[in-house]
């Protein structure tokens, strides 16, 4: 039953590593981002969306 979710989330932090890969971001707190939980990637795209 857990599988439609955990399919979900990573097909949104395929969407979220896309966007911050178009930005020019490949790292993110010397980590790479497909290393990211969801919640760190959304708030480093957050945060960069913010700066803008």
């Amino acid at each position: 039953m857990h599988e439609p979710f955990a399919s979900n989330n990573e097909e949104e932090k395929d969407v979220i590593i896309g966007k911050l890969l178009d930005l020019g971001i490949y790292k993110s707190k010397n980590q790479q981002l497909y290393e990211l939980s969801l919640r760190e990637l959304e708030s480093t795209y957050f945060n960069l969306s913010k700066a803008n």
